[in-house]
C-alpha cells in the first residue's frame, strides 16, 4: 500500500493511504519507501519534503532567556560582584559623594563604611571615593545600556507574530551586546541563542 499526501500551498495538510490502489489526486504526492513526512512539512521544487519548521523557543522563554543574559553580561561588565556587594553600590556612592564634598561633615555611618574598605584596600578615604565615583559613573551608563538592550529585545520580541523568529531576534541581542563588550574593552559572552 502506498503513502500519499495531502499538500496545500506547499505544506503537507494530511498522510493519506491508497487503500483502493487509485494513485494520487491533485494536490496529492507520493511518498517514496524510506521517506518520513510528517503534517507540516513543506514540498521541495524536486518533489522531496523538509521537516516542519519547529520554533526554538515560546514568547515566555526567550523573554527570560533576555532577562537571564541581561543579569549575565551585568555580572561580566561587572567583573561578578557578589548580589550584596551590589547592593551596597548606592551607599558607598552617597558616602563618597558626601566625602568629596567635605570630609569634615560627612556622617559617621558613611565615613564608617568608606574606612572599613579603605582599611582592607590601603587607599586613603581621597583615593577610595575617587575610586568609588569613576565605578559609579561608568556603570551607570553600562546598566543603562544593558537595560535598553534587554527591553528592547522584549519588544521585538512581543512585536514579532512568527515564534521560529525568536531565535533571530535574541541573535540580534547577542550581536548588539557583543558589540557593546568590545566597546567596554570585555571580551563578548559565550552565550548560545
Amino acid at each position: 500500500m502506498r503513502q500519499y499526501l495531502l499538500i496545500e500551498n506547499g505544506v503537507v495538510i494530511a498522510n493519506c493511504e491508497d487503500v483502493a490502489g487509485l494513485g494520487p489526486r491533485a494536490g496529492e504526492a507520493v511518498v517514496h519507501d524510506g521517506d518520513y513526512v510528517t503534517n507540516g512539512s513543506t514540498q521541495n521544487p524536486d518533489n522531496t519534503f523538509s521537516a516542519p519548521v519547529v520554533a526554538k523557543y515560546t514568547l515566555e522563554s526567550a523573554k527570560a532567556m533576555i532577562v537571564d543574559y541581561a543579569e549575565a553580561f551585568e555580572n561580566h561588565v561587572s567583573g561578578n560582584v557578589s548580589i550584596g556587594e551590589k547592593l551596597s553600590w548606592s551607599a558607598k556612592e552617597a558616602a563618597a559623594t558626601s566625602y568629596l564634598a567635605d570630609p569634615n561633615t560627612v556622617p559617621a555611618d558613611q565615613r564608617a563604611l568608606l574606612q572599613a574598605e579603605a582599611d582592607q584596600t590601603g587607599e586613603t578615604l581621597t583615593e577610595l571615593s575617587n575610586a568609588i565615583m569613576s565605578n559609579a559613573t561608568a556603570f551607570r551608563q553600562i546598566a543603562g545600556s544593558i537595560a535598553g538592550l534587554r527591553r528592547a529585545t522584549r519588544v521585538a520580541l512581543e512585536a514579532e507574530p512568527d515564534p521560529v523568529n525568536y531565535t533571530a531576534v535574541l541573535q540580534t541581542a547577542k550581536d548588539n551586546a557583543d558589540a557593546l563588550a568590545v566597546s567596554l574593552g570585555l571580551t563578548p559572552m559565550n552565550w548560545d541563542v
